[in-house]
């Protein structure tokens, strides 16, 4: 359009005019705009997962994955050796030893003042030297058999000493003199050994 032909058109088409050049303006700017195009679902998933990273053999990496995988197998091969050689090192049986005593004031009799050897009477006469003394394991079966020695006085009673060998190893124990009740004993109290148990 020339100069000419602007003056002579009226303000209505001018306004007209005006909004059909904006028309193709905007028309032009789509033309040359690229569509953009949809991912298909598939495309997306792929791309988010990535393949694993590959290691080189001989990189650095690899030499460190080399020694972190050989320090946890040495680790957990030595955790077994030593729990192996503790398990060798462990005796297989237990010596039952400990002391069984009467309180003084349950008809103790003793030899003289010197609390020498004693002898027991009022109803505790079946506790003397050679009464036996069972022991039993975690099953209530009999583990071994031993028996009182000679008792020994002294101002808390008359003591007698006992031992039953080769017991073989359990997790608890139970101790009997003469038919007086059994005695509960765990197996670190056993190795500890001393066992104490009183009458009166």
């Amino acid at each position: 359009m020339n100069v000419q032909q602007w003056q002579s058109m009226s303000e209505r088409e001018r306004v007209e005019w005006a909004r059909f050049q904006e028309w193709q303006r905007a028309q032009s700017r789509a033309a040359q705009s690229p569509v953009p195009q949809q991912r298909a679902p598939w495309a997306a998933t792929a791309a988010a997962v990535r393949p694993p990273r590959h290691v080189q053999l001989g990189s650095r990496t690899a030499r460190r994955l080399l020694m972190a995988s050989s320090s946890g197998i040495v680790l957990i091969l030595a955790t077994i050796v030593i729990a192996a050689i503790a398990d060798l090192g462990a005796p297989s049986t237990r010596t039952v030893s400990g002391v069984m005593t009467v309180l003084s004031g349950s008809g103790s009799l003793y030899s003289g003042s010197s609390y020498g050897a004693c002898t027991l009477s009022g109803g505790y006469d079946d506790i003397t030297a050679g009464t036996t003394v069972t022991a039993r394991d975690s099953s209530g079966t009999i583990a071994g058999v031993g028996a009182l020695g000679s008792g020994t006085g002294s101002s808390y009673g008359c003591a007698f000493s006992f031992t039953v060998d080769d017991v073989p190893a359990s997790d608890f124990y139970t101790v009997e003199v003469g038919h007086r009740g059994e005695v509960t004993f765990t197996d670190a109290a056993v190795r500890d050994g001393d066992l104490r148990l009183s009458l009166g």
